[in-house]
């Protein structure tokens, strides 16, 4: 059937897989495209995919739906914040941060990013980053840097007016923003796309493997391993992650589906290390579920020592069970009453699950124990800063560069 071959003219493309996008999406942008060239039979129509490059290129525009907005899983961009001002800064100060964002669709993503980095103390010659779309329209919006209304979602959107002003055709970002995100067209799956490009020490990879079909995925996530760095960071979709399996590992943080290149050796140990190497900051943007401190129990283990049930908490919340992780953390925390980390662990769960004020309470509870506790300190700055209250958040972050500066010392 002709509809079949273009089925798999668009696979061949840009990997496609028609399942993905619904039942009558591909037939629905074939007949529109028809129209518009003014070709009635679909067979002539197929002859113009072969002969006519811009054509191609016009029903990938049409099937290729983007769908975005500022700070989209915010979760994802505390942690890039975090492990900006917590790994990079200490021990990265003589080069620039490199970042690729793909798809960057009409710019929200990498524009989102680059808020990130200057938030975290970087200036625009400190890093540098690559936005990559297979839509032209698309970048041609991203490159304007204008928004409507529907790009700013959620409460926090304070950042609007500190980077950009309101005009009536939308919200304008600042030259300072725009020129800090090089903006590329280009297909992950072209085996040389960004060949000669250094590797990244960050990349945004999110809700584009799940539109891949199987074969196309496994080159994707190749690609995506030869452009990563050593030890840098992956970020992808909550969908997604099954793709990963053997060539990457879980940085293991709720809300946050983060990722290190896997030891090449396959050696346990050391893919254990790397998975314990983060320091996730408190989830911001929750999911849509309920809460209770006093949860259904989990199943039981064998006689567990408390570091197993601080371990088991901490794999549950990464796989999205916050009622029983929460409730392994207070069962821990019955017999460890003076364990700051662990206090932290439940507030970043109870912070995930949307609670705020019992997340606060749980982090206060950590800084009680321990006042000098950065990552206690830095959760709670972030939750003042998500709840309104800059000039409390600002005295806490003074609070944490003194301690950072004593640290280094």
């Amino acid at each position: 059937m002709i509809h079949d071959e273009i089925e798999t003219l668009l696979r061949n493309k840009i990997g496609l897989n028609p399942e993905t996008l619904g039942p009558r999406a591909i037939a629905t942008a074939v007949n529109q495209r028809m129209k518009s060239a003014d070709i009635t039979d679909r067979r002539n129509y197929l002859q113009q995919l072969y002969r006519c490059p811009r054509e191609m290129e016009a029903l990938i525009e049409s099937v290729v739906v983007p769908e975005t907005w500022f700070f989209r899983n915010e979760e994802a961009f505390n942690y890039l914040r975090h492990y900006v001002i917590f790994e990079w800064i200490p021990h990265h100060s003589h080069r620039a941060l490199r970042v690729l964002s793909i798809p960057c669709s009409t710019g929200e993503e990498p524009f989102s990013i680059a808020i990130t980095l200057l938030d975290a103390a970087l200036r625009v010659q400190n890093f540098h980053i690559d936005a990559v779309d297979i839509s032209k329209q698309a970048l041609q919006k991203a490159k304007r840097g204008v928004y409507r209304k529907n790009s700013f979602r959620g409460q926090n959107i304070s950042f609007r007016d500190r980077y950009g002003w309101e005009t009536p055709e939308g919200y304008h970002l600042s030259p300072q923003v725009r020129k800090s995100v090089n903006f590329i067209h280009g297909n992950l799956l072209n085996p040389l796309f960004l060949y000669n490009n250094p590797p990244y020490d960050i990349i945004f990879c999110r809700n584009l493997l799940i539109y891949f079909d199987v074969e196309a995925r496994q080159r994707a996530v190749q690609i995506l391993e030869r452009l990563l760095a050593p030890t840098g960071l992956l970020f992808v979709g909550s969908a997604e992650v099954s793709a990963l399996s053997g060539r990457f590992i879980s940085l293991r943080h709720p809300m946050t589906w983060v990722y290190r290149k896997a030891d090449p050796r396959g050696d346990r140990a050391e893919n254990r290390k790397i998975s314990a190497q983060a320091a996730p900051p408190v989830a911001i943007a929750p999911p849509p579920i309920s809460y209770s401190p006093v949860a259904e129990k989990p199943a039981p283990t064998p006689n567990p020592t408390p570091e197993s049930l601080l371990d088991s908490a901490r794999n549950l919340a990464d796989n999205g069970r916050l009622h029983e992780a929460a409730h392994l953390c207070e069962t821990y925390l019955r017999q460890n009453r003076t364990d700051a980390d662990a206090y932290v662990l439940l507030g970043e769960v109870q912070g995930a699950a949307g609670h705020e004020e019992l997340a606060e309470q749980s982090f206060q509870k950590a800084i009680y124990l321990d006042p000098n506790h950065v990552d206690a300190l830095l959760h709670l700055a972030l939750l003042k800063e998500h709840q309104g209250e800059i000039a409390s958040a600002s005295g806490i972050r003074q609070r944490i560069a003194r301690l950072l500066k004593l640290q280094g010392e």
